[in-house]
């Protein structure tokens, strides 16, 4: 679900801001293999990331693993370059100021996917919110919305980046998920 913010009434525009911030958008893609796109280079491991983002990162990267053992997923793997891919459209979404899964001028999911060095992936997924200031949050609005769970409870899901992009007191969170083969 795609709400375009205009800038025809400011009134307007703050109905729609409150209307995003109880939104999250699910996008599942089943794609073929497709040609190969260079990876991302020089990015640093999610790991060696500091600051407080970045725990908060890390925190909703263990609460989506405590959530995924129960059905029995193995913990998913964090990769430095879906982490730049979901960090780059978290801040597209919060500069835009819309909720959605591609901004005017952003790749679509699956080129940005490829372009994070992940061209042939079986499939892929993403879940976008804004709004919810802790991990925990964000995380009990997804598993509450059964599309939602079901991609983020997706054992065959096993390679993951989190972002979390917070500006004018809101919060921008984008997960993105990935299957080799």
């Amino acid at each position: 679900m795609m709400l375009p913010v205009l800038s025809a009434s400011p009134l307007r525009a703050v109905l729609i801001a409150v209307a995003l911030t109880t939104l999250t958008v699910l996008t599942v893609l089943a794609v073929p293999a497709a040609t190969a796109v260079p990876a991302a280079t020089g990015v640093p491991s999610p790991h060696a990331r500091t600051g407080a983002l970045a725990r908060v990162e890390a925190r909703l990267v263990d609460h989506l693993d405590d959530a995924r053992r129960r059905p029995g997923c193995r913990a998913l793997r964090p990769r430095a370059a879906l982490h730049t891919t979901a960090a780059g459209h978290s801040g597209a979404m919060a500069r835009h100021g819309e909720l959605t899964h591609q901004v005017p001028g952003e790749p679509a999911l699956r080129e940005r996917i490829a372009a994070a060095g992940y061209p042939g992936a079986a499939r892929m997924g993403e879940v976008v919110a804004v709004g919810p200031r802790s991990a925990r949050g964000v995380l009990r609005r997804w598993l509450a919305s059964p599309p939602h769970r079901a991609l983020l409870l997706d054992c065959a899901m096993r390679l993951v980046g989190v972002a979390v992009h917070a500006e004018a007191g809101r919060s921008w969170w984008t997960v993105d998920l990935v299957r080799r083969r």
